[in-house]
């Protein structure tokens, strides 16, 4: 993994906005790391009352991009590994 110019603790900190969102569909999120300024995130949906319910991938990693990137202006990008993709 590259060296990430982005602050770990403020990118986790940004990331609870996210987590609340998932986590009243039973879904979750975490930060597996940093590359450059990108954010790489994991969604977890093993207790998931509906995985279905959580919202698709590319419009999660807008809707995370965009209630994290006030928080961390040099966050470029998310992204998420979804295992309903894998």
């Amino acid at each position: 993994m590259t060296t990430s110019s982005l602050d770990t603790t403020a990118v986790a900190t940004a990331l609870e906005s996210v987590r609340s969102l998932l986590q009243a569909d039973g879904a979750d999120i975490e930060l597996v790391g940093l590359e450059g300024e990108v954010a790489q995130l994991r969604l977890v949906l093993v207790d998931a009352n509906c995985a279905e319910c959580v919202l698709p991938t590319p419009l999660l990693q807008d809707v995370a991009l965009q209630l994290m990137q006030p928080q961390v202006p040099g966050l470029a990008a998310v992204a998420i590994d979804d295992p309903r993709t894998g």
